[in-house]
């Protein structure tokens, strides 16, 4: 017998969005690599009930908030936002605001729910959780009736055994795994940040991060490094029994990185 229906979702992160088009990180045109993953998105049989953008929407440049927008909205389904250590949540939120591309803190898909937290932390790469994105956390789960929960940030919230990286994790992360183990409905934490592919499991739940649009790391590698591993996102099958399937589509850009930054 075959598994009901399940809710499709995608989830991309770290677009690293200049003003200027054209503009590239590590040697990878951010543009051209974003359109690539995009494309493939909109050319697959899996259809989204709606997209993850988790964080790093820009690269420090506030103003290709618009742009973000821009290379977004033609996908014609919600995309939800979250800021990463490259944003700046004001802005962010400003400029996201209505319409389908937008920064969206708790989203109902029954019977699923989605909590996006600010990861965060000003003038600084490090990730954090505020007392208020712990408590907004704990609100939503605790509120009746008890469902299956994707808890979704920028940062990782726990090392990836890679150093460089895990020098920039949720630096409370215990805090954060201490108000989850509290609720058996949660079912996965989500990331973007390593520009890399991660799997685990803590317990029931399920740890997992996501590739970049534009340049990959090298994970494992001491120090900063580029991996030649083509850009790609997450997609998502929720079931309503609580259940779900996941995998990395990878796609291959316009231009391979350089080496180093």
């Amino acid at each position: 017998m075959s598994k009901p229906t399940p809710i499709r979702a995608i989830q991309i992160s770290d677009l690293h969005l200049k003003t200027a088009p054209g503009s590239q990180v590590w040697g990878v045109d951010v543009d051209a690599s974003l359109r690539a993953v995009l494309a493939r998105i909109q050319t697959q049989d899996f259809r989204p009930d709606f997209i993850l953008a988790t964080g790093d929407l820009v690269g420090d440049e506030p103003d290709a908030y618009e742009r973000v927008r821009e290379f977004l909205s033609p996908l014609g389904v919600p995309v939800y936002c979250l800021p990463g250590n490259h944003d700046q949540p004001a802005r962010l939120a400003q400029t996201l605001r209505g319409g389908l591309v937008r920064w969206e803190r708790h989203i109902l898909v029954e019977p699923w729910q989605l909590v996006l937290l600010d990861s965060t932390f000003p003038n600084s790469s490090d990730g954090h959780l505020s007392y208020g994105e712990l408590a907004l956390l704990d609100t939503v789960l605790v509120t009746p009736p008890a469902r299956p929960t994707l808890v979704c940030l920028h940062h990782n919230p726990v090392p990836i055994h890679t150093d460089w990286l895990d020098d920039m994790t949720v630096n409370n992360g215990e805090a954060l795994f201490a108000v989850l183990d509290r609720y058996p409905q949660v079912r996965a934490v989500v990331w973007g940040h390593i520009h890399g592919e991660f799997d685990a499991w803590r317990g029931a739940v399920r740890l997992l991060g996501t590739p970049a649009t534009c340049v990959q790391f090298k994970l494992g590698s001491p120090k900063p490094q580029a991996d030649s591993t083509p850009p790609g996102y997450r997609w998502f099958e929720l079931f309503p029994d609580g259940s779900l399937n996941t995998g990395v589509e990878r796609v291959e850009p316009a231009r391979r990185p350089s080496v180093s930054p």
